[in-house]
């Protein structure tokens, strides 16, 4: 059976108030950021993509992406959205085909950056609210079936556990818990194995709304691509989504008019994916 996409709503789990970031607001920081950007105006349209299973998996589907990205980059702006840190998407960015992005989105939606400046765009941690890592990692290593992931994939903003097959209403008492000491959390399951924990005002959705409204784009002009639960959110904010064919069942399971689901794999499923949308319109 396949799910309906809500507005901006991601699962009981992932659920975090979109409302205020909803309308484009022309700000100082948005002329700031354009400004550390190298672009005079916003993008006329975003692709927001995931990176590891999504555009990184067979070499030559990311060869074919970048060729098909190279003769459209004036007109769309890409963004990446992960789990990884700065750093490491630059890090790819010099030594893969991957095109260079007008912004990173990391830490599973904690951190947004410009690219290549990378200039932090300070008011998005700015809303997240009764927040402590290193206490909630400390409360969270107690649990037996948890493992702390390395330290490189910590953050101030961000705590990551292994836990292999944990049910939804472990990571519900999970939940709970946490909120029951005062803190504010978002818990984000994927792979059946990956366990990241986040501020409630975080994640992969909220973070792209943030950035997209700031440049004034509007959802129809928005692109969003993922292959895991941690993609989740980001098809739940009036973007059109990209599910490549290679998605795990959590993204398979979406259905609805913004939804397109390719039969290929990494980033093939993206240029397919994208072709579908632009001759849409």
């Amino acid at each position: 059976m396949r799910l309906s996409a809500p507005a901006c709503r991601g699962s009981v789990l992932e659920w975090a108030d979109t409302r205020s970031l909803r309308q484009p607001v022309v700000t100082p920081l948005l002329i700031q950021s354009l400004i550390w950007s190298n672009v005079s105006v916003p993008p006329e349209k975003l692709l927001i993509s995931n990176v590891d299973g999504t555009l990184l998996g067979q070499d030559d589907a990311l060869a074919r992406f970048a060729a098909w990205f190279d003769a459209r980059g004036d007109e769309l702006g890409l963004v990446y959205n992960t789990g990884r840190n700065y750093d490491s998407v630059v890090e790819l960015v010099h030594n893969t085909d991957l095109p260079d992005p007008v912004a990173i989105i990391g830490g599973v939606g904690t951190d947004i950056r410009l690219y290549p400046s990378g200039e932090r765009l300070e008011e998005w941690p700015r809303r997240f609210r009764a927040w402590n890592a290193a206490s909630i990692r400390s409360i969270v290593a107690s649990y037996p079936e948890l493992t702390q992931q390395e330290w490189e994939q910590q953050s101030a903003w961000k705590v990551s556990f292994f836990g292999l097959g944990l049910s939804e209403q472990y990571l519900r008492e999970l939940k709970r818990n946490l909120q029951s000491l005062g803190y504010r959390v978002k818990v984000i399951y994927s792979a059946n194995n990956y366990l990241d924990i986040v501020p409630a005002e975080a994640g992969k959705g909220t973070a792209a709304v943030f950035l997209a409204s700031h440049w004034r784009v509007p959802p129809e002009r928005v692109f969003v691509c993922g292959d895991s639960g941690n993609d989740l959110s980001m098809f739940f904010c009036r973007f059109r989504g990209i599910v490549v064919g290679n998605g795990h069942p959590e993204l398979k399971a979406l259905n609805g008019p913004h939804i397109f689901h390719s039969s290929e794999l990494f980033a093939a499923g993206v240029v397919d994916g994208m072709e579908h949308w632009l001759q849409e319109g």
